[in-house]
């Protein structure tokens, strides 16, 4: 017979607040997402706690952004971009690697005064989930 191993609920909660927290960011509710990430923090373990700091920064970056407080943006983004950096990509069942690199785009064009306030409505960055692994 074949023994499947419980599901680890402490993982699903997170994986959970992670999904809604997606909802939230990729409606360009940056301020919401970076809410549900934050009252999901007590489900977080010692190792995944910097990695969910720097989402929560790089949500609060982009509702910055969206308020045309622009040095505020660059700072918050720049400040998850790196919390985020030492992360593999399907860390905590998201695309690290989409995020990271958009997000490292509009820090970017921040700095060199390319930043296009209207591409957070056209072209939103997205907090991707992964499909969820059946045999963690």
């Amino acid at each position: 017979s074949v023994v499947m191993s419980a599901p680890d609920p402490a993982a699903a909660a997170r994986r959970s607040v992670l999904l809604a927290a997606a909802r939230e960011f990729n409606a360009g509710r940056y301020f919401e997402a970076h809410e549900v990430v934050e009252e999901g923090l007590e489900s977080v373990p010692d190792g995944l706690w910097t990695l969910h700091l720097g989402l929560i920064q790089v949500a609060v970056g982009y509702h910055k952004a969206s308020q045309g407080l622009l040095a505020g943006a660059a700072k918050m983004l720049a400040l998850g971009l790196a919390k985020l950096a030492d992360y593999d990509s399907a860390t905590a069942g998201v695309d690290l690697d989409g995020l990271r690199a958009r997000v490292a785009a509009d820090l970017a064009a921040l700095g060199d005064g390319n930043w296009q306030p209207a591409r957070l409505q056209r072209d939103r960055p997205r907090l991707r989930p992964l499909p969820s692994r059946a045999s963690k």
